[in-house]
């Protein structure tokens, strides 16, 4: 990119090439940019590509309506301004994805086992799951995670709070907690105590995932597992569901000697 005459950063050249650009239809598309129109031979000089390549770097910028093309003896190229540039861009590979979505979604789990478990490293990975569990949800999820763990798919919960998936939700916040994670709803149940005992999630009874990290700030090793077998899932689902009783039973009881003890106040 050294013979283009302006300064383009290398976050602006990674965008143009993951909107599928290549190595020399970025430079040509920048060197345009830069002159505003140009021969042939003017980009080649400008953007340092071979001048066997140009023709079909120019030509491809053309088909994805990046470039217009005066015909003549030379011919002129003329750039497409950049926010409409990225705007095709934006269009084009939003077909391209679904496309390909809806293709790869035809072979997906055709030759995976029934039943699986999996093992995952990384707070990062773990939360990616955790997101693509929620998304997935057409019934319910009962999750239990601390709230700074649950800060970072608050997004990804809304929705499907404002989808209307059933949420059981336990973590460790106040009532009266401004940043509480979900607003009150009719299909929303939380429980707000003062620790976490187990990073958990179940989605649907058809699968779940447990990792470790279950306290606020925790520095320790990230490793999660996930799996869509019936006795594993089962198990998990007792566990939460017990604590979920107990807590909620203890609630009630903290309510009733409230009652009793304002009866009693004279």
């Amino acid at each position: 990119m050294e013979a283009v005459s302006i300064e383009v950063s290398k976050t602006t050249i990674e965008a143009l090439k993951n909107f599928g650009l290549s190595e020399y239809e970025s430079r040509a598309y920048i060197a345009l940019v830069s002159l505003g129109f140009a021969t042939v031979k003017k980009v080649c000089e400008l953007a340092n590509i071979p001048h066997p390549r140009a023709y079909d770097t120019l030509a491809a910028l053309e088909e994805k309506g990046l470039v217009e093309v005066q015909q003549g003896r030379p011919k002129i190229y003329k750039a497409v301004p950049p926010r409409m540039a990225f705007r095709r861009l934006e269009k084009a590979l939003s077909r391209n994805k679904e496309y390909a979505i809806e293709e790869l979604n035809d072979f997906y789990g055709v030759q995976r086992p029934k039943h699986e478990l999996w093992t995952m490293h990384g707070k990062r990975n773990i939360v990616n799951k955790i997101e693509e569990m929620l998304m997935g949800a057409k019934h319910y999820a009962m999750l239990s995670f601390p709230k700074d763990l649950l800060m970072e798919v608050e997004k990804t919960l809304k929705s499907v709070s404002e989808r209307g998936v059933q949420l059981k939700v336990w973590t460790c916040t106040e009532e009266d907690d401004p940043n509480l994670i979900l607003p009150p709803r009719d299909n929303v149940e939380m429980v707000l105590d003062n620790q976490v005992y187990a990073n958990l999630l179940v989605v649907d009874g058809t699968e779940a995932l447990i990792s470790s990290g279950c306290i606020e700030d925790y520095r320790g090793p990230w490793i999660g597992i996930w799996t869509n077998e019936p006795s594993f899932i089962k198990l998990i689902s007792i566990f939460f569901k017990k604590l979920w009783k107990e807590r909620k039973l203890e609630e009630e009881r903290e309510i009733l000697v409230r009652d009793l003890m304002r009866l009693k106040a004279p």
